[in-house]
Order: C-alpha cells, then structure tokens, then sequence
C-alpha cells in the first residue's frame, strides 16, 4: 500500500522531470494556461492536458500535442467540475438565504436577536458549505481520473465505483491527510502571491509561472492515488 509521503514525493518528482527540467514544456504550458484564463476557460486547453496526465499510466509527462483533443478534453474536464459543484452551490445558496431572513427582520423590526441569529446561522452556514465543498472535490478529483481513463464523462459520476478506488487502496484516513497537506501548501502560495500583488504585475506573473507546476502535481498525485501506487 502507497503512504501518502510517498505519493506526494513521487508528485514532485514527476513535476521536476517533466516540467522543470523540461523548461520547453512548462513555458508551452503557461502560455496554455494564459490562453484558458483570458478566455475565461472557453478554450481550455490547459485543462485538456491535465486530463492527459489524470489519464495517463507512464511515469513520464505527456507531450503537449493534438490540440483538437486537449480542447475536446479541456471541456469534458470543465463540465464534470461544474456539475460537481452545483451541489456545493446550492447548499451555499440556501444557507445564505436563511442566514439573511433573520438579518432582514432584524433590519425592519429594529431588533438585535434576530440580528445575532441571522450571523449564527450565517456561520454555520459557511461551515456546512465549506464541509461540503471538500467532500465533492475528494471525490471529484478522483472523478478525473476515472473519466480520463476511459474518456467517457458519465463514468466521472460512477461514485461507488471511484470511492471504492480509495478505500481499497490508501484508505481514506491517509487520503484526507494528504489533501489536508496539500490544501495548506496551497493556501501558503497563495498568501505569497497576494503578498507579491503590492508590485501589481509580480503576484499574476508568479501564479502563472506555478500554477503549470501545482496543476500537474496534483494530478499525478491524485492519478497516484487511485493506482494505489507512488
């Protein structure tokens, strides 16, 4: 069985020998990433890459070729993300609209119980939908590398089938430690980031020189994670 010190180690390695010392290939997938963002994802051509790293069983990183493909996959990936997400924007929805029931009365009525409630349910509220926005990406990410293996986007719903993935592998104890792990590197960087956008340009150039980076490790490290292997 795969520890999660293993996979992530794996992760890097993999980022080192297919992007970093393969420069020619990070500076092609920046100038992706670029395009996809400016286009507000329309063209998602960085997006069809990762679904060639989530499908891919080599331990090399895949050429960037076939653009015809990448943006056929590139929209596959945008649309399983998007249908994930609609249940964690409902409950958000809902929950934001109890929360602002109360405060409306308190508003009209001149009270501050109500006030004090609507604030509490607006609590609770961020913390549900924020529990349940990290239950849908486990789950998620695991999806897209199921559907890139097959290229079917249905098999990214077949949720038995991807959860068995994890606990018959690294078990998800280890699988929520590893995403712990990696979503405090990722709020690390982005206070860097934010911290580097005193100097306007600097914190966007930076962001789009790692994101390439931090894409693709979690790919490989998620696609680590449903072969139960580093």
């Amino acid at each position: 069985m795969a520890s999660y010190s293993a996979i992530l180690s794996d992760g890097s390695e993999y980022v080192r020998g297919g992007l970093v010392d393969k420069w020619q290939r990070w500076i092609l997938l920046i100038v992706l990433l670029i395009i996809q963002t400016v286009t507000i994802c329309i063209i998602p051509l960085f997006n069809g890459y990762l679904v060639r790293v989530y499908g891919s069983t080599s331990n090399a990183a895949p050429d960037i070729d076939d653009y015809k493909k990448l943006f056929v996959d590139g929209w596959k990936l945008n649309i399983v993300t998007i249908l994930y997400m609609i249940p964690a924007i409902i409950v958000g929805v809902v929950l934001g609209l109890l929360s602002l029931a109360p405060i409306v009365g308190a508003v009209l009525s001149k009270g501050r119980i109500d006030e004090i409630l609507g604030l509490i349910i607006g609590s609770i509220g961020l913390l549900v939908t924020g529990l349940v926005f990290a239950v849908i990406t486990l789950i998620m990410y695991m999806a897209y590398v199921h559907f890139s293996r097959t290229g079917s986007i249905m098999d990214a719903f077949s949720i038995g089938d991807i959860t068995r993935k994890v606990g018959d592998g690294i078990g998800w104890g280890t699988y929520v430690l590893m995403w712990v792990i990696i979503w405090i590197i990722s709020m690390i960087l982005c206070v860097i980031i934010m911290g580097l956008n005193v100097i306007p340009p600097l914190g966007v150039i930076v962001g789009m020189v790692l994101s390439p980076l931090w894409a693709v490790f979690i790919a490989k490290v998620t696609r680590n994670v449903y072969d139960n292997k580093p």
